[in-house]
C-alpha cells in the first residue's frame, strides 16, 4: 500500500496528535470495502498536482514504512508521488475498473515508502496466497483522461488473493469511489471558486479609491482571473475625458485594433448594461454561423470573431458590461484558451457583480483623476505664471535701461550730429527688441488660454509663404544672409488661423537669420504628401546641440548657442511655433547639426477642400 509519512502540519511538541477528518462520503467506500469485501485496510487518495493525498482511511492493521510503524489511521493526510501508481499500473494485471500488482512484478520495492502490513508470512504457502508485496489498485480518471485519484486495497481477511466473485464486487466498489471522488474534487472546486470569488470580490471593493483605475486593475487582474476561473481579461473604460482607458492582463496578446473585430463597441456595451445580460462568444457558435446561417452579415461577424479569437489565443470569451445606475461606463472581456471549459451562463451572471463593482470604480477613478489632472494644470499655470513675470521682468529690465540711459544721453548731444544719430539708432533698436519681446509674450498668452480657438479659414501656404520670403529679404540682404525660396505652382491649402500660422513661420525664419552666419544661406519651401504639407525653415548655420533639441520647445528656454545675427529673445520662439502645430492638428520636427544647420518643419493637414479649390 503506497504511503509516504509526510503529513502536513506537523503537530507542535507537547501537544496531542491529532489527524485530518476524512471525507465523509470516500470514507463509508473505505468501510464497505473492508468490511463487506473483506479486507484488512483501504484508502482513498485525491490527486493535488504532482502528489496523492490520502483523504479516506479504514482498516485495524498496522504496518511499517522506512520511516517506522504507523497505523492505517495515521496513513490520513499523507502523501506520496503520483509517479509511484504510474509506475505500479505498468506493471498491473488487468481486472477491469481493479489493477492488480503481483508481489513477483513489482520492482519499487519497500524502499519507495510503502506501508507493508506488519506479518511474518513472508513465504506463500500456494499460487493463490496473499503476498505482503502485493498491491490492489483502482485508478480514476476524469472525463479528460486524467489520473485524479486511487484506491489501494490491502490484507485480504482469508490471506488469499481475490476469486473472480471479489474482483467483480471490488469492480462495483472502484466505480461508486470513482463517482464520489469525482464529485469531492467538483465540490471542492466549487468552494475554491465561492472562496476565490468572495477574495477577489472584496479585494475590488477595497481597491485604494485614490489610484488610477489602471493601477486598481494592475492591483486586482489576478484575483480578479483566479476567482473567476479567467485566463485573463481585458477591459474598456471611459475615462472621464471623453476617451476610452484599454487594459489586457500581463502576458496576453492584445490589440485594440483587433479587438473592433468582435463587433464589442460602446454602444453593445449600453445595450448589455442597460438590459442586464452579459455575452458568451464560443468558438464552436461562430464556426457554426459560418456555416449555417443565411445572413451575409451574420457569417461576416462571425468570421470576425474567429479572426480575433485566434488573435488573442482563445476559445470561450465572457463580455461582461460595466457600468452604474443607467450609465454604461465599458465592458470586462474574460478569456479562456483551448481545452479549458467554456464559459455558462451561471458564470455570466455571477460575473455580472464584478460589472457593477467595476463601475463603482471607474466613476472613482475618474473623478479622482480629474482632480488630479486639475491640480497638475493649476500648478503647471501658477509655474508658468511665476516663470513668465520672471522672466518679464529679466528681458525687459535691459532694453528699459538701455532706452532710458540713451534717452537721458540724447539730450545731451546736438540735435543732428553723428553721435545723436547714434543714440537715435540705439534706441530704435532697443524699442524694436521691446516690440519683439512683447508679441512674443501676448501671443504665448493667447495660446496658453484653453478657451482661446483659432479662427479657422482656408489657408493657401503658398502665397502666405511667398509674402513671408518678401517681408524679411531686406532683413537677410542687410545681415548679408542668402534666402531662396522653392514653393509648389499651385495653391497648398490647409484649414487654419492665417494670422496664427503666419506667426508661427516668421519665428522660424527669424530663428534662422539670428543663428546664421554672414554669407550664409536660408531656405524656405514646402513640401506635399497625400494627406498633409510640410513648411520647412533650413539653414547652414550655428545648429543646436543634441542635449538640447527637445528643450528648445519649451516655455522660456533659450540654448547654449551663440547668437550671430542679433539677440536672443526670450525663449517662446519655437514653443509658440509647437503650440500653433497642435492648435490646427499638426506636428513640428526638428533636425539639426552642431556647425552644419537646422531644420525646423510645421507639419499640417491638407484641407478636405484642397482639391475643389485647386
Amino acid at each position: 500500500m503506497t504511503s509516504t509519512p509526510s503529513r502536513e502540519p506537523d503537530v507542535p511538541d507537547g501537544a496531542s496528535e491529532a489527524y485530518p477528518t476524512p471525507d465523509p462520503g470516500l470514507q463509508l467506500i473505505a468501510e464497505g470495502v473492508t468490511e463487506l469485501v473483506g479486507f484488512g485496510a483501504a484508502v482513498i487518495n485525491i490527486r493535488r498536482g504532482d502528489e496523492f493525498e490520502i483523504v479516506a482511511a479504514y482498516g485495524d492493521e498496522t504496518g511499517h514504512t522506512v520511516e517506522g510503524e504507523m497505523t492505517v489511521a495515521e496513513m490520513l493526510g499523507t502523501r506520496f508521488p503520483v509517479s509511484v501508481v504510474t509506475e505500479l499500473l505498468e506493471m498491473s494485471l488487468d481486472w477491469g475498473d481493479i489493477k492488480f500488482i503481483p508481489h513477483e512484478r513489482n520492482t519499487i520495492g519497500e524502499a519507495e515508502g510503502y506501508w507493508v502490513a506488519d506479518t511474518d508470512e513472508d513465504i506463500m504457502k500456494g499460487s493463490q496466497d496473499w503476498h505482503r508485496l502485493d498491491e490492489l489498485l483502482a485508478p480514476f480518471y476524469d472525463d479528460a483522461g486524467e489520473l485524479v485519484g486511487v484506491l489501494s486495497i490491502d490484507r485480504p481477511t482469508n490471506g488469499r488473493r481475490p476469486g473472480r466473485r471479489q474482483q467483480r464486487i471490488l469492480n462495483r466498489f472502484a466505480r461508486q469511489a470513482r463517482r464520489a471522488v469525482l464529485l469531492t474534487l467538483q465540490r471542492e472546486y466549487l468552494e475554491e471558486r465561492a472562496n476565490n470569488l468572495l477574495e477577489a470580490q472584496s479585494f475590488l471593493r477595497e481597491a485604494n479609491s485614490q489610484l488610477g483605475f489602471t493601477a486598481v486593475l494592475e492591483a486586482t487582474q489576478e484575483a480578479m482571473s483566479r476567482g473567476l476561473d479567467a485566463d485573463g481579461l481585458y477591459v474598456q473604460a471611459r475615462d472621464g475625458m471623453g476617451g476610452n482607458v484599454w487594459y489586457a492582463s500581463p502576458g496576453l496578446r492584445w490589440s485594440a485594433d483587433d479587438y473592433a473585430g468582435t463587433g464589442i463597441q460602446s454602444y453593445q456595451s449600453t445595450r448589455l448594461w442597460n438590459e442586464g445580460l452579459h455575452r458568451i462568444i464560443n468558438r464552436d457558435i461562430l464556426r457554426h454561423t459560418i456555416l449555417h446561417d443565411k445572413s451575409p452579415d451574420q457569417r461576416k461577424f462571425a468570421q470576425l470573431g474567429i479572426d480575433f479569437l485566434d488573435a488573442v489565443e482563445a476559445d470561450s470569451l465572457l463580455v461582461v458590461p460595466i457600468g452604474v445606475e443607467t450609465t454604461a461606463l465599458g465592458h470586462l472581456v474574460l478569456l479562456r484558451g483551448a481545452g479549458r471549459p467554456r464559459w455558462t451562463d451561471a458564470e455570466g451572471r455571477l460575473a455580472m457583480e464584478f460589472g457593477r463593482d467595476f463601475g463603482r470604480i471607474v466613476l472613482t477613478s475618474n473623478a479622482y483623476t480629474q482632480e488630479r489632472d486639475l491640480a497638475q494644470r493649476l500648478a503647471t499655470a501658477d509655474k508658468v505664471h511665476s516663470r513668465l513675470i520672471e522672466s518679464v521682468a529679466q528681458e525687459l529690465h535691459n532694453p528699459l535701461t538701455a532706452l532710458t540711459t540713451g534717452i537721458d544721453a540724447i539730450r545731451h548731444e546736438d540735435r543732428g550730429s553723428t553721435t545723436w544719430f547714434q543714440q537715435v539708432g540705439n534706441l530704435i533698436s532697443r524699442s524694436d527688441q521691446l516690440v519683439a519681446m512683447v508679441d512674443d509674450l501676448l501671443l504665448f498668452s493667447r495660446f496658453s488660454d484653453p478657451s482661446s480657438r483659432p479662427t479657422l479659414a482656408v489657408v493657401d501656404l503658398t502665397s502666405l509663404l511667398q509674402e513671408i520670403f518678401e517681408q524679411r529679404t531686406y532683413e537677410a540682404e542687410k545681415r548679408g544672409i542668402e534666402v531662396t525660396i522653392d514653393v509648389p505652382n499651385h495653391g497648398v491649402h490647409v484649414l487654419g488661423d492665417r494670422s496664427e500660422i503666419k506667426a508661427a513661420i516668421l519665428r522660424l525664419v527669424d530663428n534662422a537669420l539670428v543663428y546664421t552666419h554672414r554669407g550664409g544661406h536660408v531656405r524656405l519651401y514646402i513640401v506635399e504628401s497625400a494627406s498633409e504639407a510640410a513648411i520647412s525653415v533650413t539653414d547652414n548655420g550655428v545648429g543646436i546641440p543634441a542635449g538640447e533639441q527637445r528643450q528648445v520647445f519649451h516655455e522660456f528656454y533659450r540654448g547654449t548657442s551663440q547668437a550671430i545675427g542679433g539677440r536672443k529673445g526670450v525663449g517662446l520662439g519655437l514653443s509658440i511655433v509647437d503650440r500653433v502645430a497642435k492648435r490646427h492638428d499638426g506636428r513640428v520636427t526638428l533636425r539639426s547639426e552642431p556647425g552644419t544647420g537646422t531644420r525646423v518643419s510645421m507639419v499640417l493637414p491638407l484641407s478636405n477642400d484642397a482639391a475643389s479649390l485647386g
